[in-house]
């Protein structure tokens, strides 16, 4: 056939070549699309996943400040009124004279202050963020257990690889995120839980740190619409996220609560 009719053969085989190659370039061109739609998708996940973390960051260090702000105002201010407030009631029992009743209403009002003074001192402490960094996150939760334990609210046992030094390899971000976890922990276990014991873990793995905490409380069931976010727990997955970290939580009714967040290696301070 292509010997009869050689000009409708070649005609037919550059029809067929056009054909090809306008199928092909139009397969390819559908392909590149696709890949840069796809590129497209990709990058724009990525920045909403940026911009959310920043704007997390940023609500952090916001928080963060603000405490701090407050921390430094209990102390310069409320504590210093207080302190005076003190100072007169001792002169007063002085000059009250020989009135029983007199003399213990002005005693149980000054030990009442007292105590006030004591609870702002350890509130200014554990808010602002500076002193937190400074003595370390591990020695901050310490304190704060040990403070629990003092005033009969609740035991506590601790389990610490004594190969961590956090003071000097977490990133004080990554300090703060800790103890602001462990606050949530801890605030969440006295208001609902009634849970008498809390354990306390903190240990380095091969590859970060993780830190647990779990009380003996009556648990939660977190299958119920709006538990996670209504015990506080809201954010702290994306801000654990933020640092390339996870964040779990378990609860059963009767069963307690637990608490876990691990922070990468990476997210070290370099030595």
């Amino acid at each position: 056939m292509p010997d009869q009719y050689p000009e409708i053969y070649t005609q037919f085989l550059a029809i067929s070549l056009i054909i090809s190659f306008l199928i092909g370039f139009v397969v390819l061109l559908t392909f590149s699309y696709q890949k840069r739609k796809m590129q497209q998708k990709k990058e724009l996940e990525l920045l909403k996943v940026t911009m959310e973390n920043e704007i997390l960051s940023t609500r952090m260090e916001i928080q963060e400040t603000v405490q701090r702000d407050i921390s430094m105002e209990i102390h310069d201010n409320v504590g210093q009124t207080l302190l005076l407030t003190n100072v007169n009631l001792t002169i007063l029992i002085s000059q009250i004279g020989q009135d029983p009743s007199a003399l213990q209403l002005v005693q149980e009002s000054r030990e009442l202050l007292q105590k006030s003074m004591e609870d702002l001192t350890y509130l200014s402490r554990s808010m602002n963020p500076d002193r937190i960094v400074e003595i370390g996150v591990f020695n901050a939760i310490v304190y704060e257990l040990e403070n629990l334990k003092r005033k009969n609210v609740v035991n506590s046992t601790l389990e610490i690889d004594e190969s961590i030094t956090l003071k000097l390899d977490l990133k004080p971000e990554i300090q703060l995120l800790l103890f602001r976890i462990y606050q949530e922990a801890i605030k969440n276990m006295l208001k609902y839980s009634g849970a008498s014991e809390v354990d306390f873990k903190l240990i380095r793995i091969d590859n970060g740190v993780e830190m647990s905490i779990r009380d003996n409380g009556k648990g939660f069931d977190l299958s119920q619409e709006g538990i996670k976010h209504g015990i506080g727990f809201g954010n702290m997955k994306k801000r654990v996220s933020i640092f390339n970290g996870s964040f779990l939580i378990q609860s059963e009714p009767g069963m307690g609560t637990l608490v876990k967040v691990f922070i990468p290696v990476d997210q070290f301070n370099s030595k």
